[in-house]
């Protein structure tokens, strides 16, 4: 019996209407990114691990992929973007503020996989970053540039969940957290929804005592609207940390008020869980939870973390936030109809021409349309056959008629419909249709 070679656990192939609609998303991203003036940045796969364990939490660090190379250096997979770029910023003195990129690439986590949720050991994040900008105008870019994406993407309405780090922090400290629990708590927190209010009070009740968990919760509840949880927070937060996060979420609720975002939401039970946020929290989520209930997008501000790679105390302002590719295609799959299944236009059958055939694919290749063509030779019917199994529309028969009269036979296959159409006219006949 030949050996089985089984996929790894946890990953998947992409192939056919899968793969081309993950590069239509990857497209549609890298199109607005670059209209909002971000930059590639593309940073290995593979960093020291000592990079990789510097920063992201207790539960992030028990996934990291290690490996060692020949040297017996100590490497990781990266499990995000951030850390990468933060990394790359530290070590390059000449780059300029602002410092605005884009990266779509795969990372890696070695944890509890949901394939029906889009969670895989491997998947892509599509992030981007602000740098050198500490006023909340760069939230607030990106929250334009976010319902941009979900509108290209045809996802239809987005409402934007907004927290701060260091209003959640005056939150705990109001609450009576001692510090040596807060990082706990925020982690619990995180999870709201996915276990609800209910589970959170139960997870924290184990760590914090009854009067403290029902003060925190009462504290972190939303109000009617934005301005009645801003008063009612106002009236409650004292610590300079927590009056300096309520001052920077107003900026920010003024902003997205003069963009005319009226679907950002302050929440100030939202909480990250990677320890590296130090100010903005944001999580985006689909108006309509039948489609999908948990985030599809999320980031926050990370202040502290270039200075800190620099060996410094020295602050280099950094928000920004990431799309999930997986979880992107797999709501696209379900709600868009006619997703392709080929990128070919035209394939095209030769009938005994298969020399002048080749010579005719090159030519419409160079006017710009995605030509196939049968290299085998099959007869026709099992040719037409094989384009419909790829779901290609449109087939081109050369025989010699054609060539004599410079011109190709091209069948919708949908429609049934055949018409003869002359070579120099057949990239104009199909941009057209």
């Amino acid at each position: 019996m030949p050996k089985e070679f089984k996929i790894a656990k946890g990953v998947k192939d992409w192939y056919g209407q899968d793969a081309i609609l993950r590069n239509e998303i990857k497209d549609t991203l890298r199109r607005v990114f670059e209209r909002y003036g971000y930059n590639p940045l593309e940073t290995p796969m593979i960093e020291r691990a000592e990079t990789m364990k510097f920063k992201g939490g207790e539960e992030i660090q028990k996934e990291i992929f290690t490996l060692k190379d020949q040297g017996r250096r100590e490497l990781a997979l990266r499990f995000d973007q951030t850390l990468p770029l933060a990394r790359f910023v530290a070590s390059n003195k000449d780059i300029k503020f602002p410092f605005k990129r884009y990266v779509i690439g795969e990372v890696f986590r070695d944890g509890p996989t949901q394939p029906e949720q889009g969670r895989y050991r491997i998947f892509t994040q599509c992030d981007v970053d602000i740098l050198g900008v500490k006023d909340m105008i760069a939230e607030a870019e990106l929250l334009a540039l976010a319902q941009d994406c979900f509108k290209e993407l045809g996802l239809g309405n987005i409402i934007i969940k907004i927290n701060n780090r260091k209003l959640l922090d005056g939150v705990l400290d109001y609450a009576g957290i001692p510090t040596s629990k807060k990082i706990e708590t925020i982690i619990i927190l995180d999870k709201m929804d996915k276990i609800g209010i209910e589970g959170v009070k139960k997870e924290i009740k184990s760590l914090l005592p009854k009067e403290k968990v029902d003060k925190l919760i009462s504290a972190i509840k939303k109000g009617k609207n934005n301005n009645e949880t801003y008063k009612k927070l106002t009236a409650i937060i004292s610590s300079k940390n927590g009056k300096q996060g309520l001052d920077e979420i107003k900026q920010l609720l003024d902003y997205s008020k003069s963009l005319g975002l009226n679907f950002v939401e302050f929440d100030p039970s939202l909480a990250r869980g990677l320890d590296y946020y130090t100010g903005t929290t944001i999580e985006v989520y689909l108006k309509d939870k039948s489609v999908v209930k948990s985030a599809v997008l999320a980031g926050g501000r990370f202040d502290n973390m270039i200075g800190a790679f620099m060996g410094s105390k020295q602050e280099i302002s950094a928000v920004g936030f990431s799309f999930g590719l997986e979880r992107v295609a797999m709501i696209l799959k379900d709600i868009k109809k006619n997703i392709k299944s080929s990128n070919t236009e035209l394939y095209l059958i030769p009938i005994n021409t298969a020399k002048e055939c080749l010579k005719i694919a090159h030519s419409l290749r160079n006017q710009g349309l995605n030509i196939d063509m049968d290299l085998k030779e099959k007869r026709m019917g099992q040719a037409i056959t094989y384009a419909a199994s790829l779901g290609i529309l449109y087939v081109g028969i050369i025989g010699e008629d054609e060539l004599k009269e410079d011109s190709i036979t091209i069948k919708n296959l949908k429609t049934r419909e055949q018409k003869k159409i002359k070579i120099d006219e057949v990239c104009k006949y199909l941009k057209v249709k």
